[in-house]
């Protein structure tokens, strides 16, 4: 009886912290974020820069996959 008890009551405190993933969905949006900036850091080094480079060749593959579409 006792044991069954301890089984429930640890079944349940890991069921709590397995079904809580608040903090989980906010490091994707924090990861997603990052990104997002990197990104926006490679494009503008390159449009204030003289063109060569990553930047150039991140923002040469961005504008050939729009004109793709």
């Amino acid at each position: 009886m006792m044991l069954n008890k301890l089984v429930i009551k640890s079944k349940e405190t890991m069921n709590q912290y397995v079904n809580n993933e608040e903090g989980a969905q906010a490091l994707e949006w924090v990861a997603l974020g990052l990104v997002v900036l990197a990104v926006m850091a490679a494009v503008a080094t390159a449009v204030d820069g003289n063109g060569d480079g990553i930047a150039s060749a991140i923002v040469d593959r961005i504008a050939q996959m729009i004109s793709d579409i």
